[in-house]
């Protein structure tokens, strides 16, 4: 009778997981598209894990590590949306656990480029030239240099124009992007090159009276 008894305790519990379900700690997940991340679970002797995401593989593939089922690692798809990870757990008896779910959202990957060059006088500065385009979820967040002086900006518009300093020597600035984000914190793909050439202003000599 008892062997009975569990048969079908293991029976009823096999069909409420499929109702039943627990939130993780963490919720939502926020994930960059195109990325990688890993998930794991305090294991129980004897149990084996069974993951899975609700959108399947056009979200992400869900990559095993050998020997284990209690971590994974998931490939994030460019794709952005919000999806599911589910958990479930096979006891060493061969019960079923409830479905542990995790919200997903994922973020769009961000790309900023730099572009414009301009001509200018020492003593002079560039304005609304050079320029910033994002793409992605704002608030965007980017640094940029002239090759001698990095300029940190937060939240930004898009696109975004460039005041450049008073430049008091001549020669040719090169500005590059050497880091950007977007909503997230995801990091951006950086590309183009911009820069302004200053030349110097002629020096007439003294006035001669004759």
């Amino acid at each position: 009778m008892r062997k009975y008894f569990n048969l079908v305790l293991c029976f009823g519990l096999i069909l409420f997981s499929g109702l039943a379900k627990a939130q993780s700690v963490i919720s939502p997940d926020t994930v960059c598209a195109g990325s990688d991340k890993f998930y794991d679970v305090t294991p129980s002797v004897g149990s084996t894990y069974y993951w899975s995401l609700k959108g399947g593989s056009t979200f992400g593939t869900i990559n095993t590590i050998a020997g284990r089922t209690d971590s994974i690692s998931i490939t994030y798809s460019a794709a952005t949306g919000i999806d599911t990870l589910q958990l479930v757990e096979a006891g060493p008896s061969g019960c079923i656990s409830d479905t542990v779910k995790l919200a997903i959202v994922k973020l769009p990957a961000i790309s900023v480029s730099i572009s414009g060059t301009d001509s200018i006088c020492q003593n002079s500065l560039s304005a609304g030239i050079l320029q910033l385009n994002f793409t992605g979820v704002s608030p965007y967040s980017v640094t940029f240099t002239d090759g001698t002086t990095p300029v940190s900006i937060t939240t930004i518009s898009n696109p975004y124009f460039i005041t450049s300093p008073v430049y008091s020597s001549s020669g040719v600035y090169p500005f590059t992007i050497t880091s950007a984000t977007g909503s997230g914190s995801c990091p951006a793909n950086i590309s183009g090159s911009a820069s302004i050439t200053v030349f110097p202003k002629p020096s007439p000599g003294a006035i001669n009276h004759y």
